[in-house]
């Protein structure tokens, strides 16, 4: 049964005002959401935090439980942390590397996945860049090509965050594993929009923010770590949170908790487990898989309408899988004139690399796809650089 996609464009007042087409950086909150805030600080302010349903032990519960449905891990795998970039800072610097050995990242990569990796530089460890293509197969070659004898680890993204490449995990997880290379996964741009079945593929690390895809709330994070390679990883924050009994303050424990919540080190911010919670049922109730399917229509109905006018996308669209993020260029158009542009006409988009970033979740009608395409059409030739 298709869902009722009227529904969560209701639920959204973010369209009374906005064509919000920038739901791979930041997105808006819904009125369940809203709903259920009100309903948490309310039994807060009668019996204080955490009371039934609102108790952390069983909001993480549930929190990983539904995680684990859509990412097919286990909840053991699973910690909540504050954002992509503590996770892979959390992780970069639990492994034991040497210098000689090689990290690779990827070509223009969101500084989060860079910047936890850039501290081994200073201890003789290299740092290098796997260059961006127009189709996944030319990536898995530029990646097969830069792999090395001393790659060590490959920190890749699910999907590209300014031309919105899916990458091909497929092919190069058995390339990582056939040579003992850490494949570490960013999965901000994809969880959500793209599949992902961690058991299939088997990196040993992925993380991502919940305020994207899964329209969560600012400042929260997931982090998954394979049940074989958590033990290879030194912990590097320690709190009462992280040690194998957190209700034992004293003495002083040494042994850490068995599972990936040994990340989840300190008192949370709880407010936003109750947030998550909600997007996250909210979106199982259309059904993940439809969920993306949605929005894989609306990006294709984007960029049907603007290939006719004329643009071009920064990755060939039919050569093979397709993602949420549509990135396009016109020549002789300056995007980022483009992009102020549409904001004055209550469409946010964002300008990278030279393009136009748009990016819908299932709350945006097709409506509001016509209605960009109509918009941008006309604005392209005021935006002429």
């Amino acid at each position: 049964m298709t869902p009722n996609w009227k529904v969560a464009q209701d639920a959204y007042p973010v369209n009374d005002r906005w064509v919000w087409l920038n739901n791979c950086g930041t997105t808006p909150t819904g009125r369940h959401i809203v709903a259920r805030m009100h309903d948490y600080f309310g039994k807060c302010a009668a019996h204080g935090p955490g009371p039934g349903e609102y108790s952390p032990a069983a909001l993480g519960h549930k929190l990983k439980a539904v995680l684990a449905r859509l990412l097919h891990a286990s909840p053991h795998e699973i910690a909540l942390v504050h954002n992509t970039a503590e996770a892979m800072h959390m992780v970069s610097l639990g492994l034991d590397l040497v210098p000689g050995d090689e990290i690779l990242v990827l070509e223009h990569e969101y500084p989060s996945n860079v910047y936890p990796w850039q501290t081994w530089q200073s201890r003789g460890v290299t740092l290098r860049s796997v260059p961006l293509a127009p189709t996944p197969d030319e990536f898995l070659h530029n990646f097969r090509q830069t792999l090395g004898p001393r790659t060590r680890v490959a920190a890749m993204s699910m999907v590209h965050w300014c031309t919105g490449l899916p990458l091909p995990l497929a092919e190069m997880a058995p390339l990582c594993h056939e040579r003992a290379i850490r494949l570490v996964i960013d999965g901000a741009q994809g969880v959500g929009q793209v599949p992902m079945d961690f058991q299939a593929l088997c990196p040993c690390v992925l993380a991502f923010s919940a305020w994207k895809w899964l329209l969560g709330p600012l400042g929260l994070g997931v982090l998954v770590i394979d049940n074989q390679v958590l033990s290879t990883l030194s912990p590097v924050l320690k709190g009462t949170d992280a040690m194998a009994d957190p209700s034992a303050y004293l003495p002083y424990q040494t042994t850490f908790k068995a599972t990936a919540d040994r990340y989840t080190y300190s008192t949370a911010n709880f407010n936003d487990w109750v947030y998550f919670a909600e997007s996250l049922d909210w979106l199982e109730g259309f059904g993940f898989e439809p969920v993306q399917a949605r929005i894989h229509q609306l990006t294709d109905e984007l960029w049907q309408g603007l290939e006719a006018a004329g643009f071009r996308s920064a990755y060939a669209r039919d050569s093979g899988p397709s993602s949420g993020i549509l990135a396009v260029d016109k020549p002789g158009v300056d995007c980022h004139l483009l992009a102020h542009q549409l904001r004055k006409h209550g469409i946010l988009a964002k300008e990278r690399l030279g393009r136009l970033r748009l990016a819908p979740h299932i709350y945006i009608g097709s409506e509001q796809i016509t209605r960009t395409v109509q918009t941008i059409d006309e604005l392209a030739t005021d935006a002429r650089g």
